[in-house]
């Protein structure tokens, strides 16, 4: 059992591997170094075809560093041999990497005692591990607290309370995990998403488990006007700790006063969502998430929200790249707006809109198939931005591999709002796959047009 280093030993793990399974779920990340300027980014399709990026897993699983950097000179650039400052710090990197140094502390727990007490000796352990500093990063071992002091208190058990609220939300299609409910949970009951026990401790248990209740309305309210925008699944979302900051700005604004939720509130939270989500808002989760809940908590609403944000315009770029989730959230905000229909045309007379989908029923269809594009050379751009849409399940087995120019066709002769709403060129010479260029740019420019008018974000190059 790691009580604290699990979230850096799992990172370092993950980059060795580049994928590797979590709770049966696979993540996988494409870490580049640059040995130049000495940076670190995530690998974007722009990075990924720059030789001087570096992929962190190939150069830590490289049997031999010169022959990584002559493989790339050899396929990109000359230069990269040349340069006496890409091999040092190529070379320093895995040598970094193979002496980082994990110190082990052991911690004995006697087993033998109840469930409640372990528990608690867990957390008195981990506190002291982290008594330099008032940051604690597994915010879930709260529950190492509040499970006791409430059954201690009022007899009430906190956890069962707590994992009903978890069952419902799966129910729902939305199943957040224990960290996310529980940053929540330290939000409304404490001010702040950072776990700070002697905040928890002089709390009444009648007392916590009241903030239970709030958590739960708020964590709904959350949902269902995620839902009401067109989000209907969590698996829709960049980051699951989106979810955090909408409950908490909903129980301050909305449910605390007893308000109702504005027009101009979904917009403005539209319009945050989608670029939090484009800056992938909260991959600095501590820092950012406690920025955003102070925001929230001293009262500086939405436009706080805004503020915090790096990124304040849509940037251009982001549409000529494989897509993300970020790319599904903004399509399916917009396919709201719109009242974007589904492309079933079996449906017929009364073809449903996106949003009347049921979430596990809705898939990304590549406009171009990728067979199509391979066999002329297109094989990158298959996942490009503009080459996805989004549509039901049926939908997509009706299309199956059909030439662009024969299905198209059918839903313009159908009615032509069934392309634009998609954003598809009406022009019919540019569903020829010799045009497939030519479409990309095209329909770029047909989604930027709408992120500027139907959701009015700014669009810059």
């Amino acid at each position: 059992m790691i009580i604290d280093g699990q979230q850096r030993l799992t990172s370092l793990l993950l980059v060795k591997r580049g994928e590797i399974a979590i709770r049966g779920r696979k993540r996988s990340i494409k870490l580049f170094f640059n040995p130049i300027d000495e940076e670190f980014e995530l690998g974007s399709k722009k990075i990924q075809k720059d030789p001087f990026w570096f992929n962190v897993t190939e150069v830590l699983n490289a049997e031999d560093e010169l022959e990584l950097i002559e493989e790339r000179a050899n396929k990109y650039d000359p230069a990269l041999r040349k340069n006496p400052q890409v091999r040092r710090n190529i070379n320093e990197l895995r040598n970094m990497f193979k002496t980082y140094e994990v110190h082990l502390i052991q911690a004995k727990l006697k087993y033998s005692e109840d469930f409640l007490s372990t528990l608690e000796r867990i957390s008195d352990i981990f506190v002291k591990l982290n008594s330099r500093g008032t940051r604690i990063r597994m915010p879930d071992l709260a529950l190492a607290i509040l499970t006791p002091k409430v059954r201690k208190d009022i007899g009430s058990s906190f956890r069962q309370e707590f994992e009903e609220i978890l069952k419902e939300l799966k129910n729902k299609k939305f199943p957040v995990d224990e960290p996310v409910l529980i940053r929540l949970y330290l939000a409304i009951a404490t001010g702040t998403t950072r776990f700070k026990e002697e905040k928890l401790k002089e709390k009444k248990g009648q007392e916590l488990l009241d903030f239970l209740s709030e958590v739960k309305k708020s964590i709904n309210e959350a949902v269902n006007l995620l839902c009401e925008l067109g989000i209907k699944s969590l698996k829709f979302l960049q980051s699951k700790y989106l979810l955090v900051p909408i409950a908490y700005l909903l129980y301050k604004e909305v449910i605390l006063p007893g308000k109702i939720i504005s027009e101009g509130f979904k917009e403005e939270l539209s319009k945050w969502l989608i670029l939090a989500s484009q800056e992938k808002r909260y991959g600095r989760l501590e820092s950012e998430l406690f920025e955003d809940a102070k925001t929230i908590e001293e009262g500086f609403g939405i436009k706080g929200l805004m503020k915090n944000l790096r990124m304040r315009e849509y940037p251009s770029p982001a549409l000529d790249e494989n897509y993300e989730n970020h790319h599904i959230t903004m399509l399916l905000l917009l396919y709201q707006k719109l009242r974007t229909k589904d492309w079933d045309l079996d449906k017929s007379p009364r073809i449903p809109e996106i949003k009347e989908i049921n979430p596990e029923d809705l898939h990304i269809h590549h406009i171009f198939p990728k067979e199509f594009l391979e066999r002329r050379g297109y094989g990158e751009e298959w996942d490009n931005v503009a080459n996805i849409t989004i549509i039901s399940r049926s939908a997509n087995e009706r299309i199956k591999f059909r030439d662009p120019k024969e299905y198209l066709k059918e839903l313009y002769e159908v009615d032509p709002e069934l392309l634009k709403k998609h954003f598809i060129p009406t022009d019919k010479e540019l569903w020829d796959i010799d045009r497939f260029s030519e479409f990309l740019k095209e329909r770029m420019r047909l989604i930027i047009n709408a992120i500027e008018k139907a959701l009015r974000i700014k669009v810059i190059k």
